[in-house]
C-alpha cells in the first residue's frame, strides 16, 4: 500500500511541476508579446519583431503572431519576408480571414494585381462556403465573377441567392443582366418582369427592360414608359437618356432621338451611346455628323473595334457623297 501511495504522490508531484513549468512558459511568451508589442508602439520596428520572433518559435502554431509579425515586417520595408509569414499564418488561419485579408492589402500595396486578384477570389468563396446564407457575400463573389467573365459561376451564385430571397431585386437586376451579357434574352426579359413585381419602381430593371425592348423593336410603347419612369428617379442618367433616344430611333422619330441621344453623349461617355448617334446621323441622311460622333467615341474608346470599323465605313460613305 506503501508502495501505491508513493506511486500517486510521485506522480502528483509530475504533475504540479509540469503546470509550474507550463505556466512559467505562458507568463515568458506573454511578457515577451507584450514587450513586443511596446517597441512596436514606440516605432522601434526592430526591436518589437525580435521579441515577437521569439514568441513565434515558442508557440509556432499561432496565426496571430505570424499577424502581427507581418506588419511590423512591412514597417521595415521587407515585403517578401511579409508576404511569407502572412501566407503562413493563412495555412494557421482555418476558419479566419484575417490572413487573407491582410494580404489583399499587401498585394494593393504593392500593385501586384495578379496576386490581389487570386487572393479577392479565395477570400470571396471561403466567406461564401462558410456561410452561404449571407447574402452580402455571396452578392460580391457573383460580381467578382461577373467582372472575370465568368458568367456562369456568377449565374449560379445569383441564382442560389434568389433560392432563399426570393424579393432581392438586386440580384434581380443583376441576373438579368448576366443572362443577357450571355444571350440569354428570354431569361432576361423574364427574370426582369419578375422584378418589376417585387418593386415596380425600381430604375435599373425598368432601363434595360426597356432597353431590350427598344433593341429588338417589340413594345416600344410600353418600353417607353419604363424609360421615362426611370428617368423621374434619375433624369441626368446617360444611359437612361440613350435608351429613350434609341426606342425614338426605332419608332423612326429621328428628331427626338436627337435631342436625347445628344444629352446622353455629353452626360456620360460610352461606346454604345456613340454607336447610336452614328447610327441615327447615317439615317437622318448627315454623314459627316456621323463620322463626327464616332471619330470622337473611337478617339475615348481607341481599343473599341466596332467603332473603328465603323469609323472607316463612314469616312468612305462621306468621301463617296462628295463624289
Amino acid at each position: 500500500m506503501r508502495i501505491f501511495w508513493a506511486c500517486i504522490i510521485f506522480c502528483l508531484s509530475c504533475t504540479l511541476v509540469s503546470f509550474a513549468q507550463s505556466r512559467k512558459s505562458i507568463e515568458t511568451l506573454y511578457s515577451m508579446y507584450l514587450k513586443g508589442l511596446f517597441y512596436a508602439e514606440e516605432g522601434d520596428y526592430h526591436k518589437g519583431l525580435k521579441y515577437l520572433q521569439k514568441v513565434q518559435k515558442l508557440d509556432p502554431d499561432s496565426f496571430l503572431i505570424r499577424l502581427r509579425m507581418s506588419t511590423l515586417l512591412i514597417r521595415l520595408g521587407e515585403i517578401e519576408k511579409a508576404e511569407k509569414e502572412l501566407k503562413a499564418a493563412k495555412a494557421l488561419d482555418v476558419e479566419g480571414f484575417d490572413a487573407s485579408l491582410a494580404l489583399i492589402f499587401l498585394y494593393s500595396y504593392t500593385q501586384n494585381n495578379e496576386a490581389l486578384e487570386e487572393e479577392y477570389e479565395y477570400f470571396l468563396e471561403k466567406a461564401h462556403t462558410l456561410d452561404p446564407q449571407d447574402v452580402q457575400v455571396s452578392e460580391h463573389l457573383a460580381q467578382f465573377y461577373f467582372h472575370k467573365n465568368q458568367y456562369q459561376e456568377a449565374i449560379n451564385v445569383y441564382e442560389k441567392i434568389l433560392e432563399s430571397k426570393a424579393d432581392d431585386v438586386e440580384s434581380i437586376f443583376w441576373l438579368g443582366l448576366i443572362y443577357e451579357e450571355v444571350d440569354r434574352k428570354d431569361d432576361a426579359i423574364e427574370v426582369w418582369k419578375r422584378g418589376l413585381v417585387v418593386d415596380p419602381n425600381y430604375a435599373p430593371i425598368l432601363n434595360s427592360l426597356g432597353y431590350i425592348y427598344a433593341d429588338q423593336g417589340d413594345n416600344l410603347d410600353s418600353a417607353e414608359k419604363m424609360i421615362r419612369k426611370a428617368l423621374v428617379s434619375d433624369p441626368d442618367n446617360g444611359a437612361y437618356l440613350d435608351s429613350l433616344g434609341w426606342i425614338h430611333f426605332k419608332k423612326k422619330d429621328y428628331k427626338k432621338s436627337e435631342e436625347y441621344l445628344k444629352q446622353a453623349v455629353e452626360t456620360v461617355k460610352d461606346p454604345i451611346i456613340y454607336e447610336h448617334i452614328g447610327a441615327l446621323y447615317v439615317e437622318m441622311g448627315n454623314i459627316n455628323e456621323a463620322v463626327k460622333y464616332i471619330k470622337e467615341g473611337s478617339e475615348f474608346f481607341p481599343d473599341n473595334n466596332a467603332l473603328q470599323k465603323k469609323l472607316k465605313k463612314y469616312e468612305e460613305q462621306s468621301k463617296t457623297s462628295k463624289k
